[in-house]
């Protein structure tokens, strides 16, 4: 296929294009894993206001269940006592006395539970205060955040788009099979895919070269790629010496 040494110096510059593509790419592909990340926290910060909301609704509910069973025993005291002036034995008096006393009791375990709720609503409430404005705060610092990271994403893909057009452009003049192993090699893994010789060897793989295929390089009238690792190879040109 025949070159040209601007062919060669154009692939170099595509590659130099390409390499910035990738670097632009990776920085690109970190932000939404650290936006996902900031969201996963805001939903923890979510969850644990709700687990604190639920809680203090257990509490009010059992507080509530208590309540009614109070009722019913205070109820229940209230009857027997009634009934009290009705009995006629005393093993009956005795009897309905004691169903009074139990249920009297009862009703004070009743109204400790109650108690215990009580603390148990005025604790979580607590809890529930301060998970919630935890969570109002981790909302506005995963705002700020999240918008600032969607900005440097706009940015960076601005540029990648920018810097894309720039290197398809300069690709479009090459040839075709010259692209066609420059892009296998890359897509391959080796984002090298044009490299320099090293004295005699391939600067990649440092595999020694033919001397034929030295002189070929230095030419650079064809296209001549390295048998072992496939890239392209090239002589580079000597550093200008300063003025």
């Amino acid at each position: 296929m025949p070159l040209t040494k601007e062919d060669i110096h154009k692939l170099v510059d595509v590659q130099r294009d390409d390499a910035g593509l990738d670097k632009l790419q990776a920085e690109m592909d970190v932000i939404p894993r650290r936006i996902a990340g900031l969201r996963d926290g805001l939903e923890g910060a979510k969850a644990k206001s709700a687990q604190a909301k639920a809680k203090t609704q257990t509490f009010e509910k059992k507080k509530k269940e208590k309540e009614l069973e109070l009722a019913a025993k205070e109820e229940a005291v209230r009857k027997h006592s009634m009934e009290l002036n009705q009995v006629k034995t005393n093993d009956a008096f005795k009897a309905l006395q004691a169903e009074i006393d139990r249920d009297k009791a009862a009703g004070g375990q009743i109204e400790t539970e109650i108690l215990e709720a009580m603390e148990g609503i005025d604790a979580s409430r607590r809890e529930e205060k301060a998970a919630a404005a935890e969570c109002k705060e981790a909302e506005a610092r995963a705002a700020a955040e999240i918008g600032g990271l969607e900005k440097e994403l706009a940015a960076l893909k601005a540029r990648h788009d920018a810097m894309r057009a720039q290197r398809d452009q300069a690709a479009s003049g090459l040839p075709d099979e010259m692209m066609r192993v420059y892009n296998h090699a890359r897509m391959r893994g080796k984002l090298d895919a044009i490299v320099p010789v090293d004295g005699g060897n391939c600067s990649a793989c440092r595999i020694s070269l033919a001397p034929q295929m030295i002189v070929e390089v230095t030419k650079a009238k064809s296209l001549v790629v390295c048998e072992s690792c496939q890239r392209i190879l090239y002589k580079a040109e000597p550093a200008a010496k300063p003025a």
